[in-house]
Order: C-alpha cells, then sequence, then structure tokens
C-alpha cells in the first residue's frame, strides 16, 4: 500500500493541474472572441450613417413637370422620369417672355451668343437670346461663362447692365479670376427675351418647364434649394434640356 500510494496521489494533481490549465485557456479565447465584435461596430455604424449625397449641391433636373403633389414635382427629362421635392426655404422664380426694352442699367442679364456671329475678340458680341433680372442689393451674382478658356463671342455671359444705347448693351462681367471687364452685346431683330422673377410655390405647376439644383438624397430625389419654371412649348422645353411630353 506504501508503494502504490504516492503515485496515485501525483496522478490525481496532475489531473486537477491540467483541468485547471484547460478552463483558463477556454475562458481566454471566450473573452478574445467577445471583444472583437464589440470593437468592430461603432466602426460598422459610423460607416452606415455617412451622408451618400454631395453637400454642394450641385445636382441639377431639367423637364417637363408631370405632377405636383404637395412637395413632391414629378419631371419627364431626357436621360428618363426624375423626383423633386421642395420646401418653403426653397428659392423659386419664374421666367416669362420680355423684350428689349426690359432692359435697362443696374439689371442683371445672361446672354446667349449667337454661335454663328462672326465678330472677332474683343468686339461686340451679337445675342442669340438674352435673359434679364432684377439685381439683388444692387448687386448680381457672380459673373459666369461656360468656358473661360472659349473666346468671349462664344460665352455664356452674365453680369450687371451698364448701360444701353441704340441696339447695344454695354455690361459688366468677370472673368473666372474675378478679373472686371466690360463687353458689348448687340442685339437684333431675331435676338430672344426673357425675364427671370421671383415666385412662389404656388408657380410650380403640372405642364411647365422646371430647372432645379441642390442635392440628390439617398433615395435618388433632389432636395432643390432653387427652382425655376417656365411655360413649355406645345409641351416640351428644349431651352432646359427636357423633352416632350407624354400624351
Amino acid at each position: 500500500m506504501s508503494v502504490t500510494s504516492p503515485p496515485t496521489r501525483l496522478s490525481r494533481l496532475a489531473i486537477v493541474t491540467l483541468t485547471g490549465v484547460a478552463a483558463l485557456s477556454v475562458a481566454a479565447c471566450a473573452t478574445s472572441n467577445n471583444a472583437k465584435p464589440t470593437s468592430a461596430n461603432p466602426t460598422s455604424s459610423a460607416r452606415s450613417s455617412s451622408p451618400s449625397a454631395s453637400a454642394k449641391g450641385k445636382d441639377w433636373v431639367n423637364g417637363f413637370i408631370d405632377s405636383v403633389s404637395g412637395n413632391t414635382i414629378q419631371v419627364s427629362q431626357r436621360s428618363g422620369s426624375a423626383t423633386v421635392d421642395f420646401t418653403p426655404s426653397t428659392s423659386v422664380s419664374e421666367i416669362t417672355p420680355a423684350q428689349f426694352t426690359d432692359i435697362t442699367t443696374g439689371n442683371c442679364i445672361s446672354v446667349h451668343p449667337d454661335r454663328h456671329d462672326g465678330s472677332t475678340a474683343g468686339g461686340a458680341i451679337t445675342a442669340r437670346s438674352v435673359r434679364v433680372s432684377t439685381a439683388v442689393d444692387g448687386k448680381c451674382g457672380s459673373a459666369t461663362s461656360t468656358s473661360s478658356d472659349a473666346p468671349a463671342r462664344h460665352r455664356q455671359l452674365r453680369g450687371q447692365v451698364a448701360s444701353v444705347a441704340g441696339n447695344t448693351i454695354t455690361l459688366n462681367d468677370a472673368d473666372s479670376g474675378g478679373n472686371s471687364s466690360q463687353t458689348s452685346v448687340t442685339v437684333t431683330d431675331t435676338t430672344k427675351y426673357t425675364k427671370q422673377s421671383t415666385a412662389d410655390a404656388q408657380a410650380i405647376a403640372q405642364g411647365k418647364c422646371i430647372a432645379a439644383h441642390g442635392t440628390t438624397d439617398g433615395g435618388g430625389t433632389l432636395q432643390a434649394t432653387t427652382i425655376s419654371v417656365q411655360r413649355s412649348d406645345n409641351g416640351s422645353c428644349p431651352q432646359l434640356g427636357g423633352k416632350h411630353r407624354r400624351h
């Protein structure tokens, strides 16, 4: 009995020790496995809540208004249908027919040159169309052009009217660097005129053309910051990039 007892006691001690080590290993693994998802979850949540639309508000929709329901507008444009939402803070304007006498000193105008005009750089630009609007606090928005690298006679010009004499408009405009200059704009019997005036939501109606700018949300709806509307031409909106009305 004295010979066999020590080995038996040693065996029992070894079993107990191994069991304790195994239990500690399992607990450590369980703790490690549980900790990983906890540290990953905040990152996953932050990514999913990131905005999907640009905050600069440079998205746009141009086309024909199919319907208006509450603050939601359904629009047909050449690339397909689109949805536009607006709010009481959305700036709304309406474009209506005008004439040359509506252009006076201090007005803001946007000029589309006649691309077939044979004038030279630095000379007077012949206007294909002119849009006039009222200055705000005596100022117009930043003068812009379709391309600062294009010759002046091919650029869409915006600026403030310095003077009107005969069939010539002298326009204060600026280049892309903000440098001011004057451009002479000549109008002809074929020049078309429109006027852009401040309006309210009542001006947004089915059958009109719309140009809306804003930010597209995650659902593909344009959240409009500015909207301009005008009458369609027999159901089409060629100037705004729209398409013929569907009957």
